[in-house]
């Protein structure tokens, strides 16, 4: 009796992690085509990292804008101007207040098949992620992810997922020190016109430029 009870036990656990291994694979392919969708996008975002050490969080927001294939502008208002732009090549970080430019060639600053790689046209959610982990938090759902290879700016993800349309509504990732950061995506706008222009960096005479090789 006590066989035929733990037998009934591990089909009714293999049944559920095959259901829950199915809608996640099926919230995955939503999200995918959302963005497979979008051309481009904007939207007010907040954002939290989370330092492990000394348990600091950082809080800061702003406005960003996505364009196929790789372009990203993302302005922070508070608590400091701050500026990074990608053109597709390389990143630029700007800081009005040290009056310095950082400069990055992409592959070094961030992978394409990571973090933010699927919603700006450079990567593939189930290609590039092995999933974890699957929530249902009523209305939106969490998909845990890793990446297929191991990518030095970030060990896992969680992304929040509006279950119906796929749209990702926040995005947190820990990188290998155990620091967290947590991106929240408000008032967004697709497939807009955006112009080149917007995704163009000249840095301002007289700053200091710093190149990352």
């Amino acid at each position: 009796m006590v066989s035929v009870l733990v037998l009934c036990w591990c089909v009714l656990i293999t049944s559920l992690s095959s259901a829950f291994a199915g809608k996640a694979e099926e919230i995955a392919r939503r999200v995918q085509a959302y963005y497979e969708a979008t051309e481009s996008f904007s939207a007010d975002f907040e954002q939290e990292v989370h330092w492990k050490r000394g348990n600091e969080v950082r809080l800061s927001r702003g406005k960003v804008w996505f364009k196929k294939p790789g372009l990203m502008r993302w302005e922070y208002d508070w608590p400091e101007p701050l500026l990074v732009v990608c053109d597709g090549r390389e990143i630029f970080v700007y800081s009005q207040i040290d009056r310095q430019v950082m400069v990055f060639p992409t592959g070094k600053a961030l992978s394409p098949k990571v973090t933010l790689g699927f919603m700006s046209g450079k990567g593939d959610l189930l290609r590039d992620f092995v999933i974890k982990g699957f929530e249902d938090l009523k209305g939106t759902v969490a998909l845990d992810i890793v990446p297929r290879t191991p990518a030095p700016q970030v060990e896992k993800l969680r992304l929040i997922v509006d279950s119906e349309s796929g749209a990702i509504k926040e995005i947190w990732f820990w990188d290998y020190l155990g620091n967290l950061t947590k991106i929240r995506f408000q008032h967004l706008q697709r497939n807009l016109s955006l112009a080149r222009e917007l995704f163009v960096f000249q840095p301002p005479r007289g700053v200091e430029i710093i190149r990352e090789r």
